[in-house]
């Protein structure tokens, strides 16, 4: 049993050495790196695009027209056939793709953080409160109440936080969860390292670019679970928004939604692919 185990790790070990020969003696061709790089770079601009739709700045449009414009550039020599001068403009694409995305991810982890906190001193308030542990502040719910001779120390509206707080603790856990798996992703030893590096190689360009990608969409998981924490805490204005507008809930976009507080719509509308200047002209063409 064990010579024949043996033999077949023997085997084992010179198919690998063959393939290794194999892949020195036949190294990829600039025409196969270039077609690769096409597609990764197209990829990556599609996700990108809507990321600066949303928070475009002059110089986050600027770096991002450069980049459209040397990727039409770049695929238009490799449609040539000119391998070797595409596979370079490649290179050089997606080192400004790079500068790009570390920008984007900044503002993607700012924007992140300043949501979460948003939410932070009023949802631990109701944990604490709104707690059946909390016996002195239960005991006035389950007391009856009369309106002439009785004070009243809670308000009734918010009654909701005894069954909603447990959602609230658990978007509070992932929201901060997520933050700062995007945070340590984007403070990597390893892209910084690679960055210094006097020659970066396309696979560790590729890297870092999805790195970044991951960075934000890690971003959007934690910005979205501070955006449902506001829903719960703003549930008493889904009425309003159901009747102004005339829309079932379950086909609510976040644009239409007064629980959503205005100055986050931008970043509920990112979360779901939607470009929010279009949408708020949905919205004043449902105020006219």
């Amino acid at each position: 049993m064990n010579q024949k185990r043996g033999l077949l790790l023997s085997i084992l070990f010179t198919v690998l050495i063959a393939v290794s020969l194999q892949s020195d003696l036949y190294p990829v061709s600039t025409a196969v790196k270039s077609q690769e790089d096409y597609i990764f770079t197209l990829d990556a601009l599609r996700n990108i695009n809507i990321m600066v739709e949303n928070f475009s700045e002059d110089s986050i449009q600027k770096k991002h027209d450069q980049i459209q414009a040397l990727f039409r550039e770049a695929s238009e020599t490799l449609y040539a056939q000119n391998f070797d001068g595409s596979y370079q403009k490649f290179r050089k694409l997606k080192f400004d793709l790079i500068d790009l995305l570390d920008t984007i991810s900044q503002k993607y982890l700012d924007r992140t953080k300043e949501i979460l906190d948003s939410t932070q001193k009023e949802s631990f308030d109701i944990l604490i409160k709104y707690s059946p542990k909390n016996t002195s502040f239960i005991t006035y719910f389950r007391k009856p109440f009369d309106p002439l001779h009785d004070v009243k120390v809670y308000d009734a509206t918010k009654y909701h936080y005894f069954h909603s707080r447990v959602k609230i603790a658990t978007y509070l856990r992932n929201g901060y969860k997520n933050y700062h798996e995007a945070l340590n992703s984007f403070k990597d030893p390893e892209i910084e390292m690679l960055r210094k590096k006097k020659y970066m190689t396309p696979g560790s360009q590729n890297f870092i670019i999805e790195r970044f990608l991951t960075v934000i969409e890690n971003c959007r998981q934690a910005k979205q679970y501070g955006i449902e924490i506001h829903r719960i805490l703003n549930a008493n204005e889904f009425g309003k928004s159901l009747a102004e507008f005339g829309i079932s809930g379950q086909s609510m976009d976040p644009i239409f939604d007064y629980r959503i507080p205005e100055q986050f719509k931008i970043d509920a509308n990112d979360n779901i692919g939607l470009i929010h200047a279009i949408e708020l002209k949905r919205l004043e063409k449902r105020k006219k």
